[in-house]
């Protein structure tokens, strides 16, 4: 019997509740009533995020934070009472500029961080002579950054120099179980399959509850198993081994029964790497049920028709079994197992599942495929990619017609037209066009963010990566940051600006030549010209500021922190001062004054 639970964020600053509830988990649940061989905590130990006034999004490392959460392993002595398992997280390498050493908080505090920097195993051995491996893998990245750029896993060389070891110490065992922080797919871990080749199931945290049920069937028959966070849900797991099907259901703290049906197994979370076999040769039903009060029914259905009800073990009070054949169940069909449990207190508990006894059953959970079967950094390369490509297309596409001399300027009243006379306005305006043009591709080559990226060395991070204490860390979260900030401020700010441009030509216009005027809807140029801009004014000094938060002097020197905010105000003041020369519009122009001489002729003749 294991015990899971991951994302535990002990903090100093407020929540109480968190950590005394904890405390509550250790005494009550893992040393009186479960009672676990092993106990994994899959990391964000601590938090590690300020919430002072002056540094509202920065992040740092707290020793206090780290006193709480070692004084509760020493108060409760609970890992004298289970196998401890702790892994280092995102969250606890913060602003770590050294996570290998032996100063780092997390190898002074942690249970394992005393004897192990980064990954490591151990193997459990049962009364029965099987063995059962539990091998940690450590990701995070060396440094350790601050927020945000530090939310995807990466496996250095050296790192998967150790897991090698460990995979040829632990691929003879009867299941090896896998255990870290990061989704596989929020992780640069090439390589790790073959790691993983012989592993039962990997088990990770780090998403939260954002998404429920994340689970997923890797194509080299590997489960993964995502659990929600302590933090805020206190959510834990339990997970049970019966004749070598791995079975485990996820519970709250506040709940009064913790129960799991061991046998049959759901079929959604069989795998080819298990003995599947074994359903068919079972005996009896199996339910393992965890209770703070006596268990006084514990009824089974099986297709909506009641079967019996089980009894407990003499063996284990924790066992109840039930007889069946498993004859009536083996046709190459899904059935439905469903158990009522009840206490003394009137607390019940329902589990249901379906299983199958010669079917094997992959289910699909669509929004776990997306999650945890697609890499993300590649997927958001792909977006932000394609999406800047586009961008610099359609300037390049109006800068080409404002050359060519070919644009048609009549104004008529559509989206698509009302969108395309400010692009051109917009591109055939030098300065701004090539300041736009330029910002472009500085976003695939130039620097984003200056500045001490650890609490003592400074560091640079680009779209492909960032450089830091002469190690090159691939990619992290300026790929998700640099998708939004495009849509969000970069879209915004061209339409806005290309507004500006459009409505500053027609003044040109009409205060260069005796044009008659055009009248606009006031409201829309109102909402294009001021209240668009002042929204991207505002984003983009509350996102630099929240992308740098954690770095000294980074908001300053970081091209995107206050320089990128000064270049959006040159541009607006820009816009708002041109004259009719500055615009590369002369057929548009004449075209103009030559529709505006053909209408006044017409009024003339009608007049007369």
């Amino acid at each position: 019997m294991n015990i899971l639970i991951t994302d535990t964020h002990i903090t100093h600053l407020g929540h109480a509740d968190r950590r005394q509830q904890f405390e509550q988990f250790c005494n009550h649940i893992i040393k009186t009533l479960v009672k676990p061989q092993v106990t994994i905590l899959t990391g964000d130990l601590v938090n590690s995020v300020s919430s002072s006034k002056d540094q509202l999004f920065g992040t740092t490392q707290y020793e206090q934070e780290w006193n709480i959460y070692r004084d509760i392993l020493i108060r409760t002595n609970v890992t004298k009472h289970t196998k401890w398992l702790d892994i280092r997280g995102n969250h606890d390498a913060f602003m770590d500029p050294d996570p290998d050493s032996l100063k780092s908080f997390y190898r002074i505090y942690s249970h394992q961080g005393h004897d192990h920097s980064g990954s490591y195993e151990y193997t459990l051995t049962t009364k029965d002579d099987d063995t059962y491996s539990f091998v940690g893998i450590d990701m995070c990245p060396r440094p350790g950054l601050g927020r945000p750029f530090n939310f995807l896993g990466h496996i250095s060389k050296k790192e998967m120099k150790i897991l090698k070891k460990l995979f040829k110490k632990t691929k003879n065992s009867t299941a090896t179980i896998f255990f870290g922080h990061y989704p596989l797919s929020f992780t640069y871990s090439k390589g790790i399959d073959q790691i993983m080749k012989y592993g039962l199931v990997y088990i990770n945290g780090h998403l939260h509850s954002g998404i429920k049920h994340l689970y997923a069937h890797h194509s080299n028959g590997l489960l993964e198993l995502e659990l929600g966070d302590w933090k805020d849900k206190r959510r834990f797991r339990i997970l049970t081994i019966d004749s070598g099907l791995l079975s485990f259901e996820d519970f709250r703290f506040s709940q009064s029964i913790y129960a799991i049906i061991s046998n049959p197994k759901a079929a959604k979370f069989l795998t080819s790497r298990e003995p599947f076999y074994r359903l068919n040769q079972s005996t009896h039903i199996r339910i393992v049920i965890f209770s703070k009060l006596s268990i006084i029914n514990v009824n089974i259905s099986i297709d909506e028709q009641y079967i019996g009800s089980a009894i407990q073990s003499i063996d284990n009070q924790n066992l109840f079994i039930f007889p069946w054949n498993t004859s009536l169940y083996n046709d190459e069909k899904l059935h439905k197992i469903f158990v009522e449990i009840k206490d003394n207190g009137n607390n019940t508990v329902i589990l249901q599942h379906e299983f199958s006894l010669s079917l094997l059953k992959k289910t699909k959970w669509y929004q776990s495929k997306i999650i945890l079967t697609i890499h993300q950094p590649t997927f958001g390369f792909i977006i932000l990619i394609s999406s800047l490509c586009l961008y610099i297309l359609i300037l390049l596409y109006y800068r080409y017609q404002v050359k060519q001399n070919s644009s048609n300027f009549i104004i008529r009243f559509t989206l698509w037209n009302q969108f395309r006379l400010r692009m051109i306005c917009l591109c055939s305006v030098d300065f701004i066009f090539y300041s736009l043009f330029s910002f472009s591709l500085y976003y695939f080559i130039g620097p984003w963010y200056i500045g001490y990226l650890t609490s003592s060395h400074f560091g640079v991070t680009f779209l492909w990566g960032t450089l830091i204490q002469q190690v090159y860390l691939p990619p992290d979260a300026q790929i998700f940051v640099g998708i939004f900030q495009l849509y969000f401020f970069i879209f915004p700010l061209t339409y806005s600006l290309s507004s500006s441009c459009f409505y500053r030509y027609i003044q040109q216009l009409e205060s260069n030549t005796r044009i008659i005027k055009y009248h606009f809807n006031y409201c829309y140029r109102i909402y294009t010209i001021y209240i668009l801009f002042i929204y991207t004014l505002v984003f983009i000094l509350f996102w630099s500021f929240l992308m740098t938060a954690s770095y000294k002097l980074s908001w300053i020197l970081s091209p995107f922190g206050l320089i990128l905010v000064l270049f959006s105000l040159i541009l607006y003041v820009k816009s708002h001062r041109l004259k009719i020369e500055d615009f590369k519009l002369k057929k548009a122009t004449e075209t103009m004054i030559s529709i505006n001489h053909d209408n006044s002729k017409l009024i003339h003749q009608v007049e007369e």
